[in-house]
């Protein structure tokens, strides 16, 4: 136990489902998890019949609302719920997760109660409307908590936002990633007997730079390699006309939605992990992945450079460098020796750096320091 006094967190979300796989929602959902089994008391806020996990120490309520489009209306919710608890619950400590969605009602609650400490979770920055709001809002939260130095010093150098008041506190990985046999109901499902596979995993979204990664399957030319696209999103029609329309039909295989429970089985059927991302906060997969000994190529900016040891743990590539990313895609893809190597470091070193304990524990010393100060 790290918590040496009984907290009491309201933390409003957008989502908290233990199906979720989409790397913000887990994130905080085992960020809760977690808090509530060190004894901390929390109060939460989710749109109308979303799931969540059902643990003693965490108090939900639900909007009226199912859908809320843009979710930036989830303030006009958040606000009257964060003075309603207030006054029956007096929570000690108030926990924003996005600062989009959530932050100008907290931020106004902050104005109306300054004494209660306000802290903010940023795992990225955003551009445009997003950021516009970000910008003036900042100067409300007490510390912020975010989950990789890129993302520390792009919110220092963005938004003009003290380091003293910015903690990172790396995710964790679950016991469960770790390495396991392929599974045999998959080659079969996906025909994938004889095939090395190229794992992508996540949201099918833009950010994740997708596209690039069909050009790279072309680029490669090996026809005993698949590219498996595992999750679902805006993109996934796109992607699927645009593998067609590259002749590369046969080799692609998107999966649609996977549960979060069946995660390791899909990382465990990769050969080779795939990031192109143009930005990330972290990069999640990453170290779900090495925990189950599989490799990584990533593109070289942002956290992802902070997670993968080049050439020791996996390999970085020059962002939408296709060239670069060919060779470095091809040299794992000859030498079976060469992934078993890099597979097997970057799991010791997921196992020594990154853990749910520390991260916890990181961000109950900001909370008990915040609420003594304050």
């Amino acid at each position: 136990m790290y918590n040496t006094v009984m907290l009491t967190i309201c933390s409003p979300q957008l989502g908290l489902s233990l199906e979720s796989n989409s790397g913000g929602e887990v994130y905080d959902r085992e960020v809760i998890i977690k808090l509530c089994q060190e004894d901390v008391s929390i109060h939460a806020l989710i749109p109308k019949g979303r799931t969540y996990p059902q643990l003693d120490n965490l108090i939900v309520k639900h909007t009226f609302l199912r859908s809320i489009i843009p979710p930036h209306f989830f303030n006009f919710f958040v606000f009257p719920y964060l003075l309603n608890t207030y006054l029956f619950h007096h929570f000690d400590l108030l926990r924003v997760h996005n600062p989009y969605f959530v932050g100008p009602a907290a931020c106004l609650f902050k104005y109306m109660y300054p004494q209660v400490p306000l802290v903010l979770s940023h795992l990225h920055l955003e551009s445009g409307f997003n950021f516009v709001i970000d910008k003036p809002l900042i100067k409300f939260y007490d510390h912020v908590i975010t989950i990789s130095q890129s993302t520390k010093n792009e919110i220092h150098q963005l938004l003009n936002y003290p380091l003293s008041k910015i903690t990172v506190a790396y995710p964790g990985v679950d016991q469960r990633f770790k390495q396991g046999v392929k599974s045999q109901e998959l080659i079969s499902q996906y025909h994938l007997e004889n095939k090395l596979v190229l794992l992508f995993l996540g949201g099918l979204k833009p950010r994740k730079n997708l596209f690039f990664l069909l050009h790279l399957l072309k680029s490669l030319n090996q026809s005993q390699v698949v590219l498996m696209f595992a999750g679902t999103g805006p993109l996934l029609a796109k992607l699927k006309q645009k593998a067609e329309s590259l002749n590369l039909q046969s080799q692609v295989i998107f999966t649609g939605f996977i549960k979060e429970k069946d995660k390791v089985k899909y990382y465990r059927l990769a050969d080779i992990l795939l990031l192109p991302s143009l930005k990330e906060g972290f990069g999640m997969t990453i170290t779900e992945a090495a925990a189950c000994a599989i490799p990584a190529i990533g593109a070289d900016h942002y956290s992802i450079k902070e997670i993968i040891i080049n050439r020791k743990t996996g390999f970085l590539a020059k962002p939408d460098d296709l060239k670069n990313w060919t060779k470095l895609t091809l040299q794992l893809i000859k030498s079976t020796a060469l992934r078993q190597q890099l597979g097997q470091a970057a799991q010791k070193r997921v196992k020594s750096y990154y853990s749910w304990d520390k991260n916890i524990q990181t961000q109950l010393t900001v909370f008990n320091q915040l609420i003594k100060k304050l």
